[in-house]
């Protein structure tokens, strides 16, 4: 779905992008800013998701993807004690 798309559908509603951004408590460019896909905004998106009565992925299926993080960032956890650490536990 589009931009245009979008703000079609949102003036059908009866709701502006300045109503959305009064209502959410944020600027109107960031409103604009999530409708034209220039920045995520996770719960501005989830509003008008929920205003076009859609899922967030639906609306904009590119950028809301869930991305499972990589086992990289973790080191991993000794199960058992390793020989140097079990000569001091005498």
């Amino acid at each position: 779905m589009d931009a245009i798309e979008i703000n079609y559908r949102l003036r059908r509603l009866g709701k502006t992008q300045t109503q959305i951004a009064k209502d959410l408590g944020v600027r109107g460019g960031v409103v604009s800013n999530v409708i034209h896909d220039r920045a995520t905004a996770h719960a501005v998106a989830q509003h008008i998701a929920c205003l076009l009565e859609m899922r967030v992925e639906d609306v904009w299926p590119n950028r809301y993807v869930f991305k499972p993080r990589s086992s990289k960032s973790r080191a991993p956890m000794p199960s058992e004690p390793t020989s140097h650490e079990e000569d001091h536990m005498v």
